[in-house]
């Protein structure tokens, strides 16, 4: 809920965090934050290096990861049209089915 508000997070990279923050790529001014792999002091500093330097050098760009941030769709009804889709997907592919038993 933190990005609804404008909050550019800095997160180990796992769990629902790896799939709600988009890797900030500053060459094409897209994602929403920072993610680190290795949940140690170096992949924090890593994340936090790269947002400080963005928030005091790169004010535009701080600005539209705010933008971005805060555009971000996180709501159940997303969700829930994500898993009706998924759900269409499945029926229109039949399973495999062997035709020689076991």
């Amino acid at each position: 809920y933190a990005q609804r508000y404008g909050t550019v997070p800095v997160v180990h990279g796992t769990g629902g965090l790896k799939d709600s923050v988009v890797q900030y790529d500053p060459f094409q001014n897209a994602g929403t934050g920072w993610k680190f792999d290795k949940a140690d002091g170096d992949g924090l500093k890593y994340g936090l290096w790269n947002a400080l330097n963005t928030y005091k050098h790169h004010k535009d760009a701080w600005q539209g990861l705010i933008q971005r941030c805060m555009a971000a769709d996180f709501s159940w009804e997303r969700s829930a049209q994500r898993y009706v889709e998924i759900f269409k997907w499945a029926k229109i592919d039949q399973p495999y089915i062997s035709p020689i038993p076991f």
